[in-house]
């Protein structure tokens, strides 16, 4: 059987049986979703401090409209990152990272995140922060769902299509979700790679890509947890010392690089060296400028640039 036909037979949406339901894990999340023939709205959150995170569930996804538009479409998982001791004992070191590390696989660099998932758990979406209403956050979903849509149709396009035909039409599908989501299709990747042995289409090593990118933020969360506390001047500067040293591995991808800069910079103002800061956001903006994080570095570097002609 094709890899696409477990994936085609999940087009049709079925109602889920109450209006956005809850569940507390992915598993139990997958689980419903196959049950019910809808998708998941998997919420990446901090329940006790986050602010617009908490206004994102009170305000827009318990919300009437939302429920009505969308109270079929989906279950909803949390995935929570809190900070109050009594909610952080609950929940394991192990378990915490990898929370982590499934924020960082999406690129979501600051809460709150939403990933849409279909029910085998294939993501098609990912939206960044909250809006004020409703109104204005339900056309992100429902793009999402176009997107899903859109996915759909290139693969059941596929069906039939055998070699390169075939592999550039599921390469074609792909292209369909965000970039960030195409990693987690391993078995289309893989039966692209099968049907493309010279590589035309670019996709061997796609996903080793991802894996690599995730380990090197989970190694860079180590270093900068190792950095709590730290106030004084020494302290300061032997932990950009330990973030030289994170910085001289040579394979660091361009998003791990420039986190971990920003970090330097952000030590350097702790400092009150502004000329070493504007230098490392320099260098941050530069290795992934077209990330989220690279558009504020750049939104900043032209204050902290005026700032310093005028001195």
């Amino acid at each position: 059987m094709k890899i696409t036909s477990g994936i085609i037979t999940l087009m049709a949406m079925a109602s889920c049986a109450v209006a956005l339901p809850e569940v507390a894990t992915m598993p139990e999340a997958l689980a419903a979703a196959k049950e019910k023939s809808c998708n998941i709205f998997v919420d990446f959150t901090g329940t006790d401090w986050c602010t617009a995170c908490i206004q994102l569930r009170n305000k827009i996804v318990n919300s009437p409209e939302f429920e009505a538009e969308f109270g079929d479409k989906f279950v909803l998982v949390p995935v929570d990152f809190p900070r109050t001791p009594a909610l952080l004992a609950k929940v394991s070191r192990e378990e915490m990272k990898a929370r982590e590390a499934m924020l960082y696989s999406y690129k979501i660099e600051g809460l709150p995140g939403v990933v849409l998932m279909d029910a085998a758990g294939l993501p098609f979406e990912v939206i960044h922060g909250t809006r004020r209403t409703p109104a204005d956050y339900i056309p992100l979903v429902q793009a999402g769902l176009e997107r899903l849509a859109a996915r759909n149709a290139a693969l059941a396009a596929a069906e039939g299509k055998t070699g390169m035909d075939r592999a550039k039409a599921l390469a074609s599908a792909l292209l369909t979700v965000p970039e960030v989501c195409r990693d987690k299709y391993t078995d289309v990747i893989a039966e692209i790679n099968s049907l493309d042995p010279e590589n035309t289409l670019g996709y061997r090593g796609y996903a080793n890509s991802s894996i690599l990118r995730i380990s090197q933020q989970a190694a860079l969360r180590e270093v900068l947890d190792s950095f709590r506390g730290k106030v004084t001047p020494a302290e300061l500067l032997a932990s950009i010392k330990e973030l030289d040293v994170f910085l001289a591995q040579p394979d660091l991808v361009p998003e791990v690089r420039q986190d971990a800069l920003r970090a330097k910079g952000d030590t350097y103002a702790m400092l009150r060296d502004m000329n070493n800061m504007v230098k490392a956001y320099k260098e941050a903006y530069d290795a992934a400028p077209r990330t989220r994080t690279g558009q504020t570095l750049e939104r900043n570097l032209k204050y902290y640039e005026n700032l310093m002609k005028q001195q």
